[in-house]
């Protein structure tokens, strides 16, 4: 094969790899997740639920998958009175769809497996989540993030609380999140 063919084909797979890059746009960001229900630590009320920086794919005008993944570690005090590290892990997974188009609301839904890791005994659970979303612009590269959802934590055992925890949550998620093309 001659070098013209050869550069033609190339420059051909090239433009195809780039013209569908910029139609899938690797997103890297992070949503700071409140709520009000059952919070992470098994408590009730009003609270910032979890950090939570996420990787994914962000398709403009039809949706977006993207994978976080939360660890932190806090010390509370159990219900005998002596104190207790807990580390906590937790991983989601969220479905966004559009509504119609680029800049419009898309609906969410989401799945979490959250652990505490602790030494009076781990807990692990699931969360579900169903909401609307909305993206606002600040750039073509970059974007804050708002969300509402809500969201059943699913029936586990606490052995720090010594009690048996299951609800629901109304969780509002703000972030950002810049688009790696």
């Amino acid at each position: 094969m001659k070098f013209f063919p050869k550069a033609l084909l190339l420059s051909i797979l090239l433009s195809a790899v780039g013209s569908f890059a910029q139609q899938i746009p690797l997103v890297l960001g992070g949503v700071v997740e409140t709520g009000y229900g059952v919070l992470n630590d098994d408590s009730r009320g009003t609270g910032i639920t979890r950090i939570t920086p996420f990787l994914g794919v962000w398709v403009q005008g039809w949706g977006y998958l993207r994978l976080g993944y939360g660890l932190y570690d806090y010390t509370e005090t159990a219900s005998s009175g002596e104190k207790v590290s807990v580390e906590s892990r937790d991983l989601t997974t969220q479905l966004g769809v559009s509504l119609g188009g680029v800049g419009k609301p898309y609906l969410v839904g989401s799945f979490t497996r959250a652990k505490h890791l602790s030494n009076f005994g781990d807990a692990t659970w699931n969360e579900w989540g169903v909401g609307l979303g909305a993206t606002f612009q600040l750039s073509p590269a970059a974007a804050i993030v708002s969300e509402i959802e809500y969201r059943w934590i699913r029936k586990h055992y606490n052995a720090i609380e010594d009690a048996t925890v299951s609800g629901t949550r109304l969780q509002m998620n703000l972030g950002f999140v810049v688009y790696v093309y």
